[in-house]
């Protein structure tokens, strides 16, 4: 049974030799350090904290601004404070944009935070965090994505329709799924789709496909581009592109 995430598809489909070397051959190598990707989990990470405080809770918007900087706090301990020390500025900007949105537009009826899945889907599974699930009236959900670094034109909604897969089998009364991406740099502007039944239908057929395109595979072929530069296999594997 073959186990694949938004992520793990999106790697097959730009390279399968990346994708065999990081789920499958596993080759030691140096991962490349990239403080990005720090910054992306401690945002998170902060989100995370703040609405799991607000859930099922009763406040009012003057009491955000606290909740923010007590989960902020608690979000940064967990992480390596000195090696994210330059990034911090921008963290707290973005935060404190978030904030005044949630203050201006109203906290959503959140239902689930980094809420994880294991799920079968024909012969194969799909599995991942959401970060965040609002239920915007009864029947109507909603998946929410945070990006910190995603450029927004490459962005498509793949990602979302994969959770609207998850969120059709979790939650049976589901009427009608939307997506969104929070667009964290961009002063926290979203992209938004409400989903049709063919769409996440079709999504599941691409996802089957990809599944039985990898357990039948015994070629990896390499697909460089520039983004073979940001890659953690690099030192391995693109001297060799001639092969």
């Amino acid at each position: 049974m073959i186990k694949l995430s938004a992520s793990s598809i999106g790697t097959f489909d730009k390279c399968p030799k990346q994708y065999h070397y990081r789920y499958i051959e596993k080759p030691d190598v140096p991962a490349q350090d990239w403080t990005h990707l720090e910054f992306g989990k401690l945002a998170h990470r902060v989100l995370e904290l703040f609405h799991e405080e607000l859930l099922n809770k009763v406040v009012t918007p003057e009491e955000y601004p606290a909740i923010m900087s007590r989960s902020f706090k608690s979000g940064l301990c967990e992480f390596n404070a000195e090696y994210l020390l330059d990034e911090l500025p921008d963290l707290k900007e973005i935060l404190t944009v978030y904030l005044n949105k949630m203050i201006k537009e109203g906290i959503p009826q959140v239902i689930s935070n980094e809420m994880s899945f294991d799920t079968e889907l024909g012969n194969h599974k799909i599995r991942g965090y959401i970060d965040r699930i609002d239920l915007v009236e009864p029947g109507h959900y909603k998946v929410v994505d945070y990006k910190t670094n995603k450029n927004p034109k490459y962005l498509t909604n793949f990602q979302l329709l994969l959770y609207a897969i998850v969120i059709r089998k979790e939650f049976p009364d589901a009427k009608k799924i939307s997506g969104e991406y929070v667009l964290l740099k961009q002063n926290c502007e979203t992209i938004g789709w409400d989903f049709t039944d063919k769409q996440i239908d079709e999504t599941t057929a691409k996802i089957l496909e990809v599944g039985d395109s990898i357990e039948t595979r015994d070629t990896w072929e390499k697909r460089p581009t520039k983004l073979c530069n940001w890659c953690d296999f690099k030192t391995i594997c693109q001297d060799a592109w001639a092969e």
